[in-house]
């Protein structure tokens, strides 16, 4: 049986109907950037700004959409990229059809402008879900 590429976000637990389907990212080695690393972590996300990252993924995956300033497409390389925001801190996610969405990773913005490596890191995540044979 092939290893995962993603898992359902623990925040649609008790939601019978979705109008999108939004997945986590989980690597080959089976690590999920965007739980392990960024929402799990109380010094990356407190308590109540994970409360509001939950709200916003809830309504988006019940409505399928979100305000402007809460959710928008990126520019340049990472055009097929999209962002849910709260305050300073952000989900990054791509489209997979029109009704399922696979966040890659999240984390505190400082700048107004994206980092390189943030784009290169984003790419490298949708390379990896894309590649079927690493997940065999």
């Amino acid at each position: 049986m092939p290893k995962p590429r993603s898992k359902r976000s623990q925040f649609l637990k008790d939601i019978d109907r979705w109008e999108i389907d939004i997945h986590y990212f989980v690597n080959p080695k089976g690590k999920c950037p965007v739980d392990d690393d960024y929402l799990n972590d109380l010094k990356e996300v407190p308590r109540d700004h994970k409360v509001k990252l939950a709200a916003l993924i809830r309504r988006f995956a019940e409505t399928g959409r979100l305000k402007d300033e809460q959710l928008h497409r990126l520019k340049g390389r990472v055009r097929d990229f999209w962002v849910i925001k709260a305050q300073q801190h952000r989900l990054y996610f791509f489209k997979e059809g029109n009704d399922r969405i696979i966040i890659t990773h999240g984390f505190k913005k400082q700048t107004d402008k994206l980092r390189p490596e943030e784009e290169d890191r984003m790419l490298s995540y949708r390379a990896i879900y894309n590649n079927l044979s690493l997940y065999k």
